[in-house]
């Protein structure tokens, strides 16, 4: 049984303090919070005077945890638990006490809430069924560990100012061998709550007799040592103390003196040690460091020092364990096991130069500067040594140093020799690190079935790194079929060996859900693990960990410090990393050439990280200057190597003509390759090429599946796509306001897409109330993110008067820059400032240009434009039929000014023949996509019986409709609706308004319309003056039926 799952039920009289502090721990994330319905197979494995003890599983894992029930539970047990909780978060580090995990909740029938602790389960039971079981087995060594275990966690305790104060074999308990100390006391203070002496039987012999006096005795530290001191007597018979006997009888025996009696053969220090213990005297019982003190002196008397034994000893041990391990552990070793200092140890190394082993070990420590300095070529010359002399381990360092140029030069071929003839001596290490030979091609060719081969065989005789090895082949396919479970499994096996490495990849599992749940927490604590033991891959991981949140709180500095720590210790992914935070600035200020010389340091390292985003600076001009032929060297090279990111990159190149011919085909390939990977940003490209038909046939509901599944793993431009989908209709159906929301999550999250889309949707209404003000504050702010769309929406704010007032020389300065920086869009309103004078001369020639480039940049907008110079003549000779085919290309682009522009050719056989039915179905189409151009044509398709039948109230709808959406054509023609009738009832006063609403917006036909009204006096009062002002402006404007009347009625004047 184990250190439990403790349920709770709170009912109505339950102490709120305590229930309170139970909630507000799981609110602040104090320990981690368990589903209950995840946990299974649970069976009662034990019971007590206050509850029952079970085992469960949770969710997948192949582990136990253990739970515990209380059957009276109300306010004086849940102020107890809480406590035990309390004492149990000071003392959760140690070895010997058990690990307390989280807690759970499950509601009851009557509406309560019951709370499960979660906890280390112990495998081997109390110690009491443990002694039972395995006594015979044990050797003395074994005992005095136990006892010295046992002796240590009670030190543990009393350092933190914790009495245990219920201290029997009963709660004592045995996981793979180990001492673990649960329940500090929790039953006894319950107990003693109530009052009461609930259960008495078995425990009696443990309990320090002053407690029985009649006198008031608290329960102290000189009380444990009291409990310790039968424990200890428990320990060399096997069973418990006065088996048999009366509790009661043992009460007044045990006050007068009664104690068990020593086992022969038991050694006479360690009787005379729990004797002290037992003292009916606390003060004349040792303290619990006097305890430990004599215990460990046993454990060295009991050693018959052997030093040839004890160097072998602590090879084994440097076998098993990484290099920073073992320094420690190494000193622990011999001041635990010996009594020996390791200057004694490395003084009786120098005198034994006839051992090879004693030859390497003094190699292992000038390498790894244990007791002395390091010292490269002295290690290299000492495993040189070692090896001559036919040590195995010799062999396979000397090979190590050759590999990593450790007090030699790099020589690839000497290594793989070394490392051969290591492993053909059957050394564990010198099997694993040929295996790496074989994965890497270290000194011969890559063969990845040879390297599973070795890494199967090392892992076979025990060697952790073997295993950790063997689980990467499992995980990455390597030499086998890829077997996520297989691999978690390996990745365990060897992080429960105490490997660093296997530490690290348990904690990559946790946290990307490799042959288990995804556990970020868990995650957090296995890199952090990884990291105190010095793997610097674990140091690196657990920078991302503060970086991104996973597992804990955000904090960059935190990041940045890692990084640069594993950075310093020459890991490629650290030194990639770090360059990351100098380009971003995280935890520190943006250092664009510092970024680049970091990513070039980790990409000559081979780092495909690092030659990605050094590609990624060729290519936008980071630290360095702009070289597109070298970002896209970059990205093969990085996508040759399987990186995901540079698989990705090098489909944008091809896909844009990023230093290479643009191929549509090849970029479709990468970014599938990339998506199949499992790449956010391959998978939202591949649903870019779908929705645009780039290599591959356009297919929306593809498109719209990709961009779902990019946006479930985060990917904002994914998040953004898909809102574009839900606002376009691509793929599924139109829903602005989850578009709204989707624009929103991409914006929160940084995306400059995101929030320029975020403030298209304020300027226009689309899933949220139409807001300019911060419509025009969401694009100034990707204006200052440096996005040249924002910078092209900014000047359509000043433009148009978005949330700002009109100043027509900033929008023509905003989309003059935005255009100068490659923007399609803001190069079409460039031409659009020209063509009109905005903010600048009219210079149709010039709009006719930036058209053109806009058009050949693919841009729809553009595409239009274009179409409607040819037609107009802007800046070119009119030639309709290419405006025709120019307006066709937009409309097949989904333009829909292009659509209907489209279909005004048809009505007006502009390059074309005239097809009535085929205009009415364009202006319908492009009506129905919320075009008021559309909108407005399709009125006057109804009024005239362009395409249909004549339906005025149809036609008065439609102009009402555009009107509404402020289009000044739609105003007039709804003017018209009123003066005339259609539709409607003349209201010559309704019309006169919408004609001067019209005429405000500089539309000329409606000029011309208020003129007229002013000239007869209809729904205003008639004044030539005015009608003449409103003629002169229409005829301005090019309008010939002003123009004749205006001097009509300048004659009539005369």
């Amino acid at each position: 049984m184990s250190g439990p799952i403790i349920p709770i039920t709170v009912t109505e009289d339950s102490n709120n303090e305590w229930t309170n502090w139970l909630e507000e721990a799981i609110a602040k994330n104090y320990f981690k919070y368990y589903e209950y319905n995840h946990f299974n197979n649970i069976e009662e494995i034990g019971s007590g005077s206050f509850g029952k003890v079970y085992r469960a599983k949770w969710k997948s894992s192949h582990s136990y945890l253990a739970l515990k029930t209380f059957f009276n539970f109300n306010n004086i047990t849940t102020k107890e638990v809480v406590n035990e909780l309390r004492l149990q978060r000071e003392v959760d580090f140690h070895e010997n006490i058990i690990r307390f995990f989280g807690i759970t909740t499950q509601n009851q029938n009557d509406s309560s809430i019951k709370y499960w602790l979660i906890m280390e389960y112990a495998d081997s039971g109390t110690l009491q069924e443990y002694l039972k079981e395995h006594f015979h087995n044990l050797t003395w060594n074994n005992k005095l560990n136990l006892a010295f275990q046992l002796a240590h966690a009670v030190l543990c305790l009393h350092d933190e100012g914790i009495v245990h104060r219920d201290l029997h074999s009963k709660n004592v308990l045995i996981h793979q061998n180990v001492i673990k100390l649960a329940d500090f006391g929790l039953s006894k203070r319950i107990d003693e709550a109530y009052k009461s002496r609930s259960d008495l039987f078995g425990v009696v012999p443990y309990i320090d007799p002053k407690k029985f006096s009649f006198q008031q005795y608290s329960l102290n530290k000189k009380s444990d040592i009291y409990s310790i001191g039968v424990l200890l007597w428990e320990i060399s018979s096997g069973q418990p103390p006065f088996k048999g006997m009366s509790s009661y009888s043992l009460i007044i025996q045990i006050s007068q003196g009664l104690r068990e009696t020593p086992l022969p053969d038991t050694p006479t220090a360690y009787i005379n040690l729990y004797t002290e213990c037992w003292n009916y005297e606390p003060d004349n019982r040792p303290t619990i460091i006097q305890v430990v003190d004599k215990l460990k002196a046993l454990k060295i008397s009991q050693t018959n020092i052997n030093f040839n034994i004890v160097v072998d000893e602590i090879v084994v041990l440097y076998e098993k364990e990484n290099n920073k391990v073992f320094k420690q552990n190494n000193l622990n070793y011999l001041n635990d096991s010996y009594n020996m200092t390791l200057q004694e140890f490395y003084n009786w190394l120098l005198s034994d130069q006839n051992n090879s082993n004693s030859i390497l070990l003094l190699g292992v420590f000038n390498h790894l500067g244990i007791g002395i300095s390091i010292d490269n070529n002295k290690a290299f010359e000492l495993y040189q040594k070692s090896a001559n002399l036919g040590n195995a381990n010799g062999i396979n360092n000397l090979g190590h140093c050759y590999e990593k140029g450790v007090g030699t030069n790099i020589d690839n071929n000497k290594a793989f020799e070394l490392y051969q003839k290591s492993a053909n001596l059957g050394n564990a290490n010198g099997i694993n690190n040929l295996g790496h030979c074989y994965e890497k091609g270290v000194g011969t060719n890559i063969d990845n079935n040879k390297a599973f081969e070795l890494y199967q065989k090392s892992a076979n005789l025990g060697n952790a790194n073997g295993i950790n090895n063997l689980g990467y082949c499992y995980e990455k396919g390597v030499g086998t079929n890829i077997d996520n479970n297989k691999a978690f499994e390996l990745y365990q096996k060897s992080a429960n060996l105490g490997n660093a490495n296997g530490i690290n990849n348990l904690g990559y599992c946790s946290k990307n859900g490799i042959g288990t749940d995804i556990n970020e927490k868990m995650a957090f604590e296995l890199y952090q693990k990884a990291a105190n033991l010095g793997n610097v891959a674990g140091i690196n991981n657990l920078g991302h960990c503060y970086k991104k949140g996973v597992g804990t709180n955000i904090d960059n500095n935190k990041a940045f410090e890692l990084y640069q720590k594993s950075a310093n210790l020459g890991n490629a992914n650290g030194i990639n990393n770090l360059g990351h935070c100098y380009e971003k600035g995280v935890g520190t200020n943006i250092d664009n050439n510092k970024a680049f010389e970091l990513y070039q340091i980790s990409a000559n390292l081979g780092n495909a990280n690092g030659i990605n985003n050094l590609g990624y600076c060729s290519k936008n001009g980071i630290g360095t200057d702009i070289n597109e032929k070298m970002a896209f060297e970059l990205y093969q090279k990085a996508a040759n190597l399987g990186n995901v990111a540079g698989i990705n990159n090098l489909g944008h190149c091809y896909e844009k003509g990023v230093g290479t011919n643009i191929d549509n085909n090849k970029a479709f390939e990468l970014y599938q390759k990339s998506a199949n990977l499992g790449n956010a940003n391959g998978i939202n490209s591949l649903g870019y090429c779908y929705e645009k038909g780039i290599g591959t046939d356009i297919d929306n509901n593809k498109a719209f599946e990709l961009y779902q599944k990019s946006a479930n793993l985060g990917n904002v431009a994914g998040i953004n796509n898909l809102g574009d989908c839900y606002e376009k209709g691509v793929g599924t159906d139109i829903d602005n306001n989850k578009a709204f929301e989707l624009y929103q999550k991409a914006a929160s999250l940084g995306d400059v897409g995101g929030i320029s889309n975020l403030g298209d949707c304020y300027e226009r209404g689309i899933g949220t109330s139409i807001d300019n003000n911060k419509a025009f504050e969401l694009y100034q702010k990707v204006v200052n993110l440096g996005d040249v769309i924002g910078i092209n929406n900014l000047g359509h704010c000043y433009e148009k008067g978005v949330g700002t007032n009109i100043d027509n020389n900033k929008a023509f300065e905003l989309y003059q820059k935005s255009a100068n920086l490659g923007n399609a869009n803001g190069i079409n309103s460039l031409g659009h400032c020209y063509e009109k004078g905005i903010g600048t001369d009219i210079d149709n020639n010039k709009a006719f240009e930036l058209y053109q480039k806009s058009a050949n940049l693919g841009n729809v907008a553009g595409i239009n434009k274009l179409g409607g110079c040819y037609e107009k003549g802007v800046g070119t000779n009119i030639d309709n039929n290419k405006a025709f085919e120019l307006y066709q290309k937009s409309a097949n682009l989904g333009n829909k000014t292009g659509i209907n522009n489209l279909g005004y050719c048809y009505e007006k056989g502009v390059g074309t023949n005239i097809d009535n039915n085929k205009a009415f179905e364009l202006y319908q189409k492009s009506a129905n996509l919320g075009n008021v151009a559309g909108i407005n044509k399709l009125g006057d398709c109804y009024e005239r019986g362009v395409g249909t039948n004549i339906d005025n109230n149809k036609a008065f709808e439609l102009y009402q409709k555009a009107a509404n959406l402020e289009s000044p054509s739609g105003l007039n023609n709804l003017g018209y609706c009123y003066s005339d009738g259609i539709g409607t009832s003349i209201d010559y006063q309704k019309a006169f308004k919408l004609f001067q609403k019209a005429a405000n917006l500089g539309y000329k036909s409606a000029q011309c319309n208020v003129a007229t009204m002013y000239e007869n006096g209809l729904g205003i009062v008639k004044s030539i003056d005015i009608a003449i002002y409103w003629y002169k402006k229409s005829a301005e404007q090019g309008d010939q039926d002003a123009q004749n009347q205006l001097e009509k009625l300048l004659k009539n004047k005369e």
